[in-house]
C-alpha cells in the first residue's frame, strides 16, 4: 500500500475480491496486511519525532474503514 501517497482518502479492500463471499473470505488476511502497514507508517512518524496520539490513530483507522467515504457522501455539490 502506498499510504504516503494516498493519505486516508480510500477504503482498503482486497483488490481481486469480485463478490461479497470473496471479500469476507479474504478479510482476515487483508486486516493483517493493513495492520502491518499502519504499524510501519506510525513507526516512520515516530522516527521523525512525532509520536501519534491514540486519538489520531483512532481517527485515521475510522477514516480508512468507511469514514472517508461517509465524508465524501456528505459533500454538498453546487
Amino acid at each position: 500500500m502506498r499510504v504516503e501517497l494516498l493519505g486516508l482518502s480510500f477504503t482498503p479492500q482486497h483488490s481481486d475480491a469480485r463478490v461479497l463471499d470473496q471479500l469476507i473470505y479474504k478479510w482476515h488476511h487483508s486486516r493483517q496486511v493493513i495492520s502491518r502497514v499502519l504499524v510501519e507508517k506510525y513507526g516512520d512518524l515516530a522516527a521523525t519525532g512525532w509520536i501519534p496520539t491514540r486519538e489520531e490513530i483512532d481517527r485515521d483507522i475510522q477514516k480508512l474503514f468507511g469514514g472517508a467515504f461517509d465524508d465524501f457522501c456528505a459533500l454538498q455539490l453546487r
